[in-house]
């Protein structure tokens, strides 16, 4: 049997594809003989021919995001690429995301760079997504387009389902706790060197919650002289993930600032971490946390009811203090001439916006000592602390103006501010059996695949101790064919769905069970 004789079935992959919905119904039989004849998401597409990219060689293509503006990406394939087996990505988020414009890569970054040579070396075809303002790593837009960057590798190259993962430095360790807490179904696992787990919930507001990360295992960093994300302040936070169930790898260095120089001391683990690290089909169980539409693996949630609470609330989550000393300036790092050249300044709250510093303007004095670079201010500053006056001379014009302001003083917030309640769902499956606990009322979707459940034997759901479902379910071909054509993921061809409406099925059981007692 060949792809030939299957080419209706593939007309309707490729108009779900372009969004279009199925006119005809699809028998699950001729679904999964397609299925069976394939070995990757890139046989559904014109896979691209081996001579059409160049190995170890820095590419760029480009995606619409959901915006509606078109953005570029790079991307590089290693020389040991077969398309006749499964290899492992991997997603590299680069740091300084916010910035406005969308940034260009340098080529000798895959020669040159932390991390990303040996990951060519080891095998592994490498995407790199480009952000800006208003497509972060972890705002709606970004996200999305980190997603449908994985779903273009995939229709393009042999990738292996279960190995493919997300990391980077700053802010990419940043986003990568984000993906994790918000949008894991793609990934076996992140990297996440220098970030802050707390970044999508601080800046855009999302609703991410430590429990979340139990789902995928987490290789993390942190070091003592970072500026941003110092040691002494993350390592609680990457306490209480644990604490909360996220499976992590920590390690903390001595000596390094918000650099990745230290990378290359832990090269070797971080390869086998990727290799002892694999995505599981089918996890037997799921813990989930979120105040919104979304999901892990088999289980969705469509809908939340904020009251009533059903079991105890608890929230995960801790007071933090951002103390760290900030002028708000870009500073001209290849100036030749003495003092600091500043490039932009921020606007704001911050000094430099408050002393209205403009481009042109070099920072040449510093609490009345002179300065010559930006040694010589962290010099002094490392005497200071958040909320100190400071004067400051600046050449302006060929005129010396002294200025007077302070540092803002701290400010104290939450790892993970919240503006509306969660649902937390504990849920496990064993010989069609589905056991679910929830704190709150929600509509969740469970997806089935044959390697789970027995489609020919009743289906038993039991939530919070009471029966709510049993019965047998069908396989879906049409289900079946638009999941798979959603995700782009062979390995996870779910065939099915139930639909559960806790407030529905649980009330009255709920309400006999209190007058019983």
């Amino acid at each position: 049997m060949n792809l030939l004789s299957f080419t209706p079935l593939l007309f309707v992959l490729a108009a779900v594809t372009h969004g279009n919905p199925i006119e005809e119904n699809i028998h699950i039989t001729d679904f999964n003989d397609l299925i069976s004849e394939i070995s990757c998401s890139s046989e559904l597409f014109q896979q691209l021919p081996e001579t059409s990219f160049l190995a170890d060689t820095l590419l760029k293509a480009e995606i619409m995001y959901p915006d509606s503006i078109l953005r570029h990406f790079y991307f590089a394939v290693p020389s040991s690429y077969d398309p006749e087996i499964q290899n492992p990505m991997f997603i590299w988020l680069h740091g300084a995301v916010s910035s406005p414009d969308l940034r260009l890569m340098d080529p000798k970054t895959i020669t040159e760079g932390y991390l990303i040579p040996r990951l060519l070396q080891e095998g592994y075809i490498i995407a790199f997504p480009m952000g800006q303002a208003g497509s972060t790593w972890w705002d709606p837009v970004g996200e999305e387009g980190i997603l449908s960057i994985v779903q273009w590798m995939k229709s393009s190259f042999n990738v292996n389902d279960s190995k493919v993962f997300v990391g980077g430095f700053s802010d990419g360790a940043s986003g990568s706790f984000s993906l994790m807490m918000l949008h894991p179904d793609y990934f076996a696992g992140y990297l996440a060197f220098s970030g802050h787990i707390g970044v999508s919930a601080i800046s855009e507001e999302r609703a991410t919650y430590l429990p979340s990360l139990s789902n995928r295992s987490g290789f993390v960093t942190h070091t003592d002289e970072d500026g941003l994300y110092p040691t002494a302040k993350m390592a609680p936070t990457i306490t209480l993930a644990e604490t909360a169930g996220a499976d992590i790898e920590y390690h903390t260095f001595v000596g390094f600032r918000h650099d990745p120089a230290y990378l290359p001391q832990i090269e070797d683990r971080i390869i086998e971490f990727l290799e002892e690290t694999e995505r599981v089909r089918f996890p037997s169980e799921i813990l989930w946390e979120t105040s919104k539409p979304s999901g892990c693996d088999w289980l969705r949630v469509d809908s939340i009811i904020s009251w009533p609470l059903l079991t105890e609330d608890s929230d995960f989550n801790t007071l933090l203090v951002s103390d760290r000393l900030q002028f708000g300036f870009s500073p001209d790092r290849d100036f030749e001439g003495e003092g600091i050249y500043i490039t932009s300044a921020l606007e704001g709250d911050v000094p430099a916006a408050r002393l209205a510093f403009t481009a042109g303007d070099v920072i040449v004095g510093f609490m009345n000592q002179p300065i010559s670079n930006l040694e010589d201010l962290s010099a002094i500053q490392a005497d200071m602390k958040a909320g100190d006056s400071f004067t400051i001379k600046i050449l302006r014009d060929e005129e010396i103006l002294e200025m007077n302001d302070q540092f803002n003083p701290p400010q104290y917030y939450w790892l993970l501010p919240r503006t509306a309640p969660s649902v937390r769902i504990e849920t496990k499956y064993s010989n069609n059996h589905f056991e679910i606990s929830t704190n709150r009322l929600c509509v969740i979707r469970l997806q089935l695949h044959p390697e789970m459940v027995d489609f020919s034997s009743d289906i038993v759901i039991t939530c919070n101790g009471f029966q709510i479902f049993k019965g047998k379910v069908e396989e879906d071909g049409n289900f079946a064919t638009s999941n798979l054509m959603e995700n782009l993921d062979l390995t996870r061809c779910y065939t099915a769905e139930i639909t559960l409406d806790l407030e529905e099925l649980l009330l009255q059981q709920m309400y006999l069970n209190e007058g019983r007692e």
